[in-house]
């Protein structure tokens, strides 16, 4: 069959109460550069960044008139939106075909495969598999030779799977593929759009861009899915590379402001190195910012280059203030090195914001009590403190399950066991309740003790002091969980 256009459709991901995300879905960029080089036409219809609801996305796929509709799902928590956007396709024209990729089926499969409206799941990469799939598909040819794809055989009623190695069907030259394809896409909004009450997506100087230099972790976090999703091999663009994206950036857009989105942009030390005396020397009065850096990776040295070249914040995962608890989480963090480490980050005044997890199953009341101590005196521009969640291929799932730690109910199609701020673990030593309690009210204090903190934190987050104190309070009173800050009903 004749292939016509393709779609990919960005669901709205304030669906279904959920707290709404918006950041520039930079993968499908690279989908739509890929596909574009094959000779394919292209089109985005975002229903997040335009807050559609269900019969404005139906209307506006049924304008469109796709042959395949694509969703690049990249968290299991937002699938429920995913699947519903699914079911509009097909409302809207039940020949369309329909292909969803991303992290969500790639840890998922077994639940993304029950919905009858998507017939092909790809796990891992899609840069080379999603070409290889239209082509299948226009040229009526088997599907079995392309790795990490499921589809839905409807005559027999079963679901048929080839070959799920991610390490086998892994993209080894980053540089071999094109920068996202940026003419489809509403720059204008997204190079200009801030998502408030979250440091990753605030931001300082408009236009803002963004770019991904890395791929893959060689870390094994036991409540991190990473290795499923890319193995633990780590494929680097070169500095070059990276460097030719910027100027493209910079020249093109304009940009003011870059973030880093990597999980390792400072794994390969010499590369990153380079990568930054670039940004120095090219004197772009450039700001840029990392969402997830290892503090492990961090010396002086680096961090005066970070700084030269623009750095004005960094977000670092320290985890745990307890050695045991790191232990457990294998996490490979020296608490002493830490504080050395933050000492320099505040001498070169440089934003520092820090992830912590509590309530691994192992841990002791006063070992989670432990990381709290240690992060009120590191005295950090924010601290941010999540609940240990046993998502789909982790470890720590593994654990949980094994150990009995999880209710009989827990399953990840249900939601009441999502999102950072809400415990699922029942240990002797702590239930979720007692987690989230500790959870809302240390973070309250660690956080908020002077008036200095409170506006260096609101100043972080793009909120007044007003808004600050409300959403404390909400914080509190619900204990962080269900607490929506943003209402785009009020847009």
């Amino acid at each position: 069959m004749k292939i016509g256009k393709i779609l990919f459709v960005i669901p709205n991901s304030s669906w279904f109460g959920k707290r709404y995300w918006q950041s520039f879905p930079y993968t499908v960029g690279l989908l739509c550069a890929v596909m574009a080089e094959k000779g394919y036409e292209m089109d985005v219809l975002d229903a997040n960044l335009l807050n559609l609801d269900e019969n404005a996305l139906e209307k506006a796929i049924a304008d469109i008139a796709p042959s395949v509709v694509g969703i690049s799902a990249m968290t299991v928590e937002y699938r429920k939106c995913v699947h519903k956007s699914f079911e509009i396709v097909k409302k809207a024209d039940s020949n369309i075909i329909t292909v969803v990729g991303g992290v969500y089926p790639t840890l998922s499969a077994e639940i993304a495969s029950k919905d009858k409206n998507i017939d092909f799941l790809m796990i891992g990469e899609g840069e080379i598999r999603f070409p290889q799939l239209i082509a299948a598909i226009e040229n009526n040819t088997p599907f079995d030779k392309i790795g990490g794809l499921l589809w839905q055989d409807k005559e027999n009623n079963k679901i048929i799977a080839t070959d799920q190695d991610t390490v086998k069907n892994r993209i080894n030259d980053l540089n071999g593929l094109p920068f996202p394809d940026y003419s489809l896409f509403d720059m204008e909004k997204y190079l200009h759009f801030g998502e408030r009450y979250t440091q990753n997506f605030q931001f300082r100087k408009f236009p803002v861009g963004q770019v991904i230099t890395s791929r893959g972790c060689p870390y094994k976090c036991v409540f991190c899915a990473s290795n499923n999703i890319y193995s633990n091999i780590v494929t680097f663009r070169s500095p070059e590379n990276v460097l030719a994206e910027i100027d493209m950036l910079v020249k093109k857009f304009g940009i003011k402001e870059l973030v880093i989105i990597d999980d390792n942009f400072l794994l390969k030390r010499s590369r990153a190195v380079k990568i930054l005396e670039g940004l120095a020397e090219r004197d772009y009065d450039l700001l840029w910012k990392s969402n997830n850096l290892a503090i492990f990776h961090l010396d002086e040295e680096l961090l005066e280059l970070m700084k030269k070249s623009g750095c004005y914040q960094i977000t670092v995962s320290i985890e745990s203030g307890h050695p045991n608890t790191l232990k457990r989480m294998k996490k490979p963090v020296d608490l002493d090195q830490a504080r050395e480490i933050v000492k320099i980050i505040k001498k070169l005044d440089i934003e520092l914001i820090s992830n912590y997890v509590i309530g691994l199953p192992g841990d002791t009341f006063d070992e989670i009590l432990e990381t709290f101590r240690y992060a009120e005196n590191l005295n950090i521009d924010y601290s941010l403190f999540s609940i240990a969640t046993p998502l789909p291929a982790t470890e720590l799932f593994d654990i949980c399950k094994k150990q009995n730690y999880i209710a009989s109910d827990f399953g990840f199609e249900n939601f009441d066991y999502y999102g950072f701020g809400r415990g699922a673990i029942t240990t002797d030593e702590f239930t979720p309740f007692e987690l989230q309690v500790l959870r809302a009210f240390e973070w309250d204090r660690i956080n908020f003790k002077t008036k200095a903190k409170k506006e260096k934190i609101a100043k972080i987050l793009g909120i007044t002091m007003d808004e600050l104190e409300k959403w404390r309070k909400e914080t509190r009173r619900k204990v962080g969980v269900d607490v929506r800050v943003y209402d785009r009903t009020a847009e």
